[in-house]
């Protein structure tokens, strides 16, 4: 139920873009994300951290994408906060006495204090890695659509989806500007939740020895 919940915002965002557009999706994510830190406030009885972050950075990133027309903003929003995630991760190593994935986990979970501390440096690697690979479909997304207006004099401010290539000069810069946009909509959603599903599986897999040994 966490998990749907915590991709909730993510799925959303993936739906409303592809039927209506990417500045849509925005404002549905901005909604959906409030709604995901209202139903987590009401089953916990408090706000949880991650989810703070999360809203912030996407009404700070969202938002000025919305203000700019400029989607480069919201792009570059899910590589700032993964690492994020990964400096707090390996800032609880020797910020008190416990890492933060133990707070979180401890209770079900008895491991070596050793072992907490690798697993907060795989977390935190990890979602620095997810950072870089978004990066890289930011990159090839900004240049395509820059390349598409520096050689028209099509408004920037369009919602790239919305708009006809074929009606275009040039129409084979459009259809990249497009794919490539759409590329980091599918990575977003099916990237990150993949990866991260990878770094799950890799962690059980770690673990597992030192709970057959406990067992």
């Amino acid at each position: 139920m966490k998990f749907l919940l915590d991709f909730f915002p993510i799925a959303l965002f993936f739906i409303v873009y592809k039927t209506v557009g990417l500045y849509a999706a925005i404002y549905a994510m901005i909604a959906a994300t409030a709604v995901q830190m209202t139903i987590s406030r009401l089953q916990n009885g408090k706000f949880e951290k991650t989810h703070i972050i999360t809203f912030v950075l996407l009404v700070v990133f969202g938002g000025v994408t919305l203000a700019l027309k400029d989607p480069a903003f919201i792009m570059w929003k899910v590589s700032v906060l993964y690492v994020v995630f990964a400096l707090v991760l390996i800032a609880s190593i020797w910020i008190g006495k416990k890492t933060l994935l133990q707070h979180v986990m401890g209770k079900e979970l008895q491991l070596p204090a050793q072992v907490w501390q690798r697993l907060t440096w795989f977390w935190g690697l990890g979602f620095v890695g997810i950072a870089l690979v978004n990066s890289y479909y930011v990159k090839l997304a900004v240049a395509a659509r820059e390349a598409l207006f520096i050689a028209t004099a099509l408004d920037e401010k369009i919602d790239l989806i919305k708009l006809d290539c074929q009606t275009t000069t040039v129409e084979k810069l459009c259809l990249v500007a497009q794919k490539t946009e759409e590329s980091w909509v599918n990575f977003k959603l099916f990237g990150t939740m993949g990866l991260t599903f990878i770094l799950v599986i890799i962690t059980v897999i770690f673990i597992s020895k030192y709970t057959r040994e406990k067992a």
